[in-house]
């Protein structure tokens, strides 16, 4: 005789989703965006730049070598820079960033970025929004 285990699992399936916890209990962390630096999370660092804050709180943000793509290129891929959506600057311009300018930094993937923005973005893209 065979017995079907899909009813039971069937009935299952709302508890299991419930124990995972979609809202989670009040006082919890909220999972913090990888790809996203909120304002609440700038301020809580004691960073003095933007570029100290993504050294601090997203790292991979800030070496992205996608590999040697010719035979004379000998540096790494760097993320391009957005501030307020003008024209893009080097990694390095972050260090000239104010923290208390900040309102977000967004990593944008270099798919992303190529789709958006057209190609030169291998190593993605930083978007600083700042406090207008």
């Amino acid at each position: 005789m065979r017995v079907s285990l899909t009813p039971v699992l069937l009935m299952a399936v709302p508890s299991l989703l419930a124990a995972c916890g979609g809202g989670g209990a009040p006082g919890t962390a909220t999972p913090r965006d990888a790809n996203v630096i909120t304002l609440e999370e700038i301020e809580a660092t004691q960073a003095a730049t933007a570029y100290d804050i993504i050294q601090q709180l997203r790292p991979r943000w800030m070496v992205r070598n996608r590999g040697q793509r010719t035979f004379s290129e000998t540096e790494a891929d760097y993320a391009k820079v957005f501030v307020d959506d003008m024209p893009p600057r080097e990694f390095d311009y972050l260090s000239q960033i104010p923290r208390a300018s900040i309102q977000e930094l967004r990593f944008i993937e270099a798919r992303e970025a190529t789709y958006l923005y057209g190609t030169g973005y291998n190593a993605g893209v930083v978007k600083v929004t700042t406090r207008r």
